[in-house]
């Protein structure tokens, strides 16, 4: 048994002050021992200081593009990110390198499982060695040619990497043509895993579907893209793509920088609340647009919202207490509690692998992270927290 004893165990859900988290030999949890005021200092017991906490769930993360850290100019907008993406992806020795050297930066930062997407086989010689569960999004797009050749290469991909946990998932409703996504949506629903789709990253996403017009369409149209197909849907993204996804199927929406209450009450009409998960990058998406995510909407509306960090292209660091500290800054009327309960218990719902991370439950083998340099006092975060692996 090992019994690890902090100023406050944080248990997915709520913190337990002075607590006791006790671990059998395996590392799983036992239970967390409520402190008593006759609770004295017993041999064989740590104690920290700071907050003990599960792992850390990265949603959303993009391992492949490792190799573009400080590549691309920060505050370009979406539509230069993405073709500086196109243009640089390919174009940098040492992917592989970088790729080991970005897991092993995450595992150092109490990150315990990832949703990454992957456009190709690059990342998995990273992933099948790594100390990090992933769960591996095979990102299809095919810019409205309605191609049955895209998603035939995706089912490829899918049936020769099924020792890894994966699924298809159309990249984002700007990239992606209706066919693609309810073909993916068919095969969602014959394997039965989570999906994942960029969502309102950029105010232009809106306007192509309301008008077929913005950025995000001029881009794309000079790009020589067919759009013959794609029609005026005067309705916002969201409201436009998600009654083509399957119901059953959990959705992780990420992004969702220029979503709507009305995008939230039209989405909460079609779905249950526990089938879709809001994924937010704070970090990238400061990088990329000096734009942030409407968090406390996201909240008072009762949605889960999980952390991800997306790429070291489009972020400095990959760490999920670092994009917390931003949150906090932006929105420091949302508890700890709350930013918390978002990087570990949300995120391992949104993966579908809450069984065993996420949260302190008898049995479960979810991590264990201390959180040092916190302000106890208001248990807020401060600019030199940080995050000690413990388990």
């Amino acid at each position: 048994m090992r019994k690890i004893k902090a100023h406050y165990i944080f248990d997915g859900d709520c913190f337990h002050k002075f607590g006791t988290l006790v671990l059998d030999e395996n590392n799983s949890v036992v239970s967390i021992i409520p402190y008593t005021e006759n609770d004295l200092e017993t041999e064989g017991v740590e104690f920290y200081s700071g907050i003990v906490c599960p792992g850390f769930i990265n949603a959303h993360c993009h391992l492949e593009l490792s190799h573009l850290h400080n590549q691309i100019p920060q505050h370009t907008g979406l539509p230069e990110f993405i073709s500086q993406i196109v243009s640089k992806r390919n174009i940098f020795e040492k992917r592989e390198l970088n790729m080991f050297e970005a897991d092993e930066l995450m595992y150092n930062e109490g990150i315990v499982a990832v949703g990454d997407i992957s456009n190709n086989e690059e990342s998995f010689v990273v992933k099948k060695s790594s100390k990090i569960t992933y769960h591996s999004f095979i990102e299809l797009f095919d810019v409205f040619s309605e191609s049955k050749k895209i998603f035939n290469q995706g089912k490829e991909l899918f049936r020769k990497l099924q020792e890894f946990n994966i699924s298809l998932s159309p990249h984002a409703p700007y990239s992606t043509s209706r066919v693609l996504i309810e073909r993916i949506a068919e095969h969602a629903v014959e394997h039965q895993y989570p999906i994942t789709i960029h969502n309102q990253e950029h105010i232009s996403e809106n306007e192509m579907f309301e008008k077929k017009s913005g950025e995000i369409f001029d881009f794309f149209q000079s790009k020589g893209a067919d759009f013959s197909k794609f029609y005026e849907y005067k309705k916002t993204s969201l409201q436009t793509f998600t009654p083509w996804l399957p119901i059953q199927n959990h959705v992780l929406f990420v992004h969702n920088v220029h979503t709507s209450d009305k995008d939230l009450e039209f989405l909460k009409s079609i779905r249950s609340t526990d089938t879709f998960t809001f994924v937010i990058c704070p970090l990238s998406n400061q990088y990329i647009s000096n734009e942030l995510p409407p968090l406390k909407m996201l909240l008072n509306h009762k949605i889960k919202v999980a952390i991800g960090t997306d790429s070291l292209a489009s972020n400095s660091v990959l760490s999920i207490i670092a994009e917390l500290n931003c949150l906090q800054q932006n929105f420091p009327e949302i508890s700890l509690q709350s930013l918390l309960q978002c990087a570990t218990k949300n995120g391992a719902h949104a993966l579908g692998i809450q069984k065993q991370f996420g949260s302190f439950k008898t049995g479960k083998k979810p991590g264990v992270l201390l959180l040092e340099n916190i302000d106890l006092q208001n248990l807020k975060l401060q600019n030199n927290s940080n995050v000690r692996v413990l388990v």
